[in-house]
């Protein structure tokens, strides 16, 4: 069940792309629904609080459009979803600038134990790169739910938006290994090791 949420998740724009040429936008806000409902039914209580975090807001989103397209049969709804999951996702990260740690310095915590002062800061920044990725993202998906073709909107959501966030993170993570030469046993330290050998002085 967790491998065919990922994979509808990761789909949902071609997938609702597809089924608006079939069928009412208010029977795939009815089978979001339904598929959101029995996810929660088969999910394990434990599994629930430990992911609420970023689980509880992105399925209200979902649920909020699901919602507003069964009620009024309107394709906008499900065409903005992505939009409330990323703006739910920015909800996430941004209440945690409010917190003792960011989101990004309690995933490296639980990483490498410790950070220094000068990484405690970096992490932050990262996590504000991520809050203005999420803002500029939910822009575009905004914009283009509303003024641009359902192709285009479709090809950016479920295609270009992913490349643009796998390369963010991709960036992100080489630049960290090179300004910190912190290995902590990731299948990729061996390569980044000879990119940037750990700094003897530390």
């Amino acid at each position: 069940m967790g491998l065919l949420q990922i994979a509808f998740g990761l789909g949902y724009p071609l997938v609702v792309y597809a089924a608006l040429g079939v069928v009412s936008p208010r029977a795939i806000g009815l089978g979001v629904l339904v598929l959101l409902a029995l996810r929660l039914a088969v999910v394990a209580p434990r599994r629930l609080v430990a992911y609420a975090r970023f689980a509880v807001p992105s399925a209200a989103a979902i649920a909020a459009a699901s919602v507003a397209s069964l009620v009024w049969n309107d394709p906008r709804a499900l065409l903005l979803t992505p939009a409330l999951a990323n703006l739910a996702l920015l909800a996430v990260f941004a209440s945690s600038f409010a917190a003792r740690e960011t989101l990004i310095e309690t995933f490296a915590l639980a990483q490498v134990g410790t950070l220094s002062a000068e990484e405690h800061a970096y992490c932050r920044r990262v996590t504000a790169l991520w809050c203005a990725f999420l803002v500029a993202n939910a822009g575009v998906i905004v914009w283009l739910a509303l003024a641009g073709t359902r192709e285009h909107w479709a090809l950016y959501t479920g295609v270009v938006a992913y490349l643009l966030m796998g390369a963010l993170f991709a960036a992100e993570f080489v630049y960290r290994h090179w300004r910190f030469r912190r290995y902590v046993g990731l299948p990729t330290d061996a390569l980044l090791r000879r990119w940037f050998p750990p700094d003897a002085a530390k």
